[in-house]
């Protein structure tokens, strides 16, 4: 069930990512064509946000996050352990003030429309939210596993 989940945020990002290009094209000829799409550039930056934290989310899920680990490397394997429990643990607690915060935003500015399509704000808004929710059950799920060390740092 999880792996179908995580096919179907990538399958939805993929889609969301086409469905941009084909709206800021269309957005394009019909400017050059004396008939602009006036919406097109704010249905694409609210497929934008979406498409982005689902992006992370997947990311996050395949450990391919920047890290900066040129010191660790060089502990001992029990202190890298404890560096990434300690790590694991400050990007769950982030995550939450992520949603907690995310989710106040957005239900606070919910009444609020986007100037030209009229949609709610809330659309636009609670990507970050639920992205920080996708990725804090990730984190979970990862350290529930025993965060698995990657290939990289394994070798050492």
């Amino acid at each position: 069930m999880y792996n179908r989940f995580r096919q179907a945020e990538l399958a939805i990002a993929r889609i969301g990512l086409a469905s941009i290009v084909i709206i800021i094209l269309a957005g394009g000829v019909g400017r050059s064509v004396g008939h602009p799409l006036i919406w097109s550039l704010e249905v694409a930056m609210v497929i934008f946000a979406w498409v982005s934290v689902l992006a992370i989310d997947y990311a996050l899920q395949k450990r391919r996050h920047i890290g900066v680990d040129a010191v660790v490397r060089l502990f001992p394997h029990i202190a890298r352990r404890c560096c990434t429990w300690f790590n694991e643990t400050l990007i769950l607690i982030f995550l939450g003030c992520g949603v907690w915060y995310g989710y106040s935003f957005t239900f606070a500015t919910a009444g609020s429309q986007l100037p030209v399509t009229g949609l709610s704000s809330a659309w636009l808004n609670s990507a970050v939210p639920t992205g920080c929710v996708l990725m804090f059950i990730n984190t979970a799920l990862h350290m529930v596993s025993g965060c698995p060390e990657s290939e990289e740092v394994s070798e050492l």
